[in-house]
């Protein structure tokens, strides 16, 4: 395996692996081990998936790209320049340990009991969740021929309506073999640590997410998945589905990394999030979010896509960055719980806030799912400032019952009352706000301010990604049915099958 020295790096520096008992049954070069174990391969892709959803760089630019953040320096990505993105990293870097992990545990001798299911389910459900986000950034993707290695190095492309169809059988398939009395990963478990019970909540919660998601291009496969899965989904933020990182390098986490590294505040805050959404709206979640800005206190968001010139005429100074960048500029002081930038930070998959929405669309689209879509929309925001650390109860009913924020009154139809706060909610997910901004077209993201530069047509922002050019090259023929099943070129403005207006 090509990451082994990598594993092990990773494993030592987890000190919640220093007493498993698997370590020490190896009686082999711990530098060289001929077979990787079953929880390496886990805690390598998880930390691989939450790396992709915390920093890396296709899961910057779709921060960027939701406009959440907008850059202080090189501003090329928050102008749309598209760079290499994450395509490799998704099937190399976490699929490949995935699937690893799905032969080694279903060739072992004990495969059918009920640990074994139980590690791969939980494997399958990571799956399920790397795929959906492969296919939601790209369109057509390789799905049922991917991640064959040598015996297939030209995998055909699959509709993303057949890949969703995939993500739904293997999810159920994998929650069906689930039993929560049954241990299954333990500690190499960073998400979970083993609970099943919490896995099959996570299950359910995907499978309201890609539900949801289809609901404008297969209304009834849509609502029947929807109503099957709500039972079962989180109840509460105590179920979130996310990945904690650890203090010290090289486990801490990619932002943090970056700020450190880097030491040139690159990326800050938006004026679409600070001075067109939270300051209007007496967000209390902004102090989470985002530090006061360096001159003059306060919070103030940067324009979004300036040019390379006029981001560098003005100090990041000026202008409020990610929470947490105050005490890494000084190096002293403690961080706080939820800086984003605090080297401990969680990256987060999923969230009951975002149920919480997705059950209030539900609602407005007349499905079988129980209480009210104001009921579940204030849900959501109350379940994101608590996430957020706001727990003050009378802080959490003011913020509601603002004309602008409460669901009887806030501004427009539901797919804008909704849509904003669940854009607000999926803060530090940008690939998530991104996606439900493309798909409920709500009023919110705006064009650079010193325009695109590249093509995005009539839209303001891109609605997909482009194939790598190593797949142009290397997999001609998979690339051009991926494009044909896309129904248009293989730009930014071309939108992905659930993507309708």
């Amino acid at each position: 395996m090509k990451h082994i020295k990598y594993f092990i790096a990773t494993l030592l520096l987890l000190t919640a692996f220093s007493c498993g008992k698997n370590f020490g049954d190896l009686n082999t070069d711990p530098n060289n081990p001929g077979v990787v174990p079953a929880e390496y391969l886990l805690t390598n892709a998880q930390k691989a998936f939450a790396d992709q959803h915390g920093g890396n760089p296709l899961v910057y630019s779709a921060g960027l790209w939701g406009q959440y953040w907008a850059q202080n320096n090189y501003t090329d990505a928050s102008r749309y320049a598209y760079g290499p993105g994450g395509w490799a990293w998704y099937y190399a870097e976490i699929l490949e340990d995935l699937r690893e992990i799905q032969r080694l545990v279903g060739e072992s001798d004990d495969a059918a009991s009920a640990k074994s299911q139980n590690q791969l389910a939980v494997a399958k459900i990571l799956e399920v969740a790397v795929f959906h986000d492969l296919t939601d950034l790209f369109g057509p993707v390789p799905f049922a021929e991917a991640l064959e290695a040598n015996r297939n190095r030209t995998p055909q492309y699959d509709s993303q309506q057949a890949i969703y169809q995939g993500l739904l059988r293997d999810l159920k398939a994998a929650m069906a073999q689930i039993d929560e009395s049954a241990g299954s990963f333990g500690p190499g478990d960073v998400i979970y640590g083993g609970d099943m019970t919490k896995w099959k909540a996570f299950g359910q919660s995907l499978r309201l997410r890609i539900g949801i998601r289809m609901a404008d291009v297969d209304a009834a496969t849509a609502q029947a998945e929807v109503e099957d899965a709500a039972a079962g989904a989180f109840t509460g933020n105590a179920d979130n589905a996310a990945f904690r990182y650890r203090v010290g390098q090289p486990n801490n986490h990619p932002l943090n990394q970056l700020r450190v590294e880097r030491g040139d505040a690159d990326w800050g805050m938006s004026d679409v999030l600070i001075d067109k959404t939270m300051l209007p709206l007496n967000d209390p979640r902004l102090p989470a979010f985002a530090d006061e800005k360096v001159i003059g206190g306060g919070y103030k968001g940067r324009p979004f896509g300036q040019n390379n010139g006029n981001a560098a005429a003005e100090s990041p100074d000026l202008y409020s960055q990610p929470s947490g960048a105050a005490v890494i500029r000084a190096g002293t002081g403690e961080f706080k719980s939820a800086d984003v930038l605090a080297p401990d930070a969680l990256s987060k998959f999923m969230s009951y806030a975002e149920v919480c929405f997705i059950m209030a669309e539900a609602k407005e689209r007349n499905w079988n799912v129980p209480g009210t879509a104001a009921e579940w929309y204030h849900a959501g925001i109350a379940a994101s400032l608590e996430e957020w650390g706001v727990t003050d109860q009378t802080a959490i009913d003011a913020y509601i019952a603002q004309p602008l924020v409460t669901y009887a009154t806030a501004p427009g139809d539901w797919k804008q009352k909704i849509g904003v706060q669940k854009w607000i909610a999926l803060y530090t997910q940008g690939i998530q706000g991104w996606c439900e901004w493309r798909r409920l077209d709500f009023d919110k993201l705006e064009l650079p301010e010193d325009g695109a530069l590249f093509d995005i047509g009539d839209k303001v922002a891109p609605v997909r990604l482009i194939y790598p050019v190593d797949e142009q090259t290397q997999n001609q023929a998979g690339y051009q049915q991926g494009v044909s099943l896309l129904g248009g070129p293989d730009r930014l403005f071309t939108r992905v099958w659930w993507d309708v207006e």
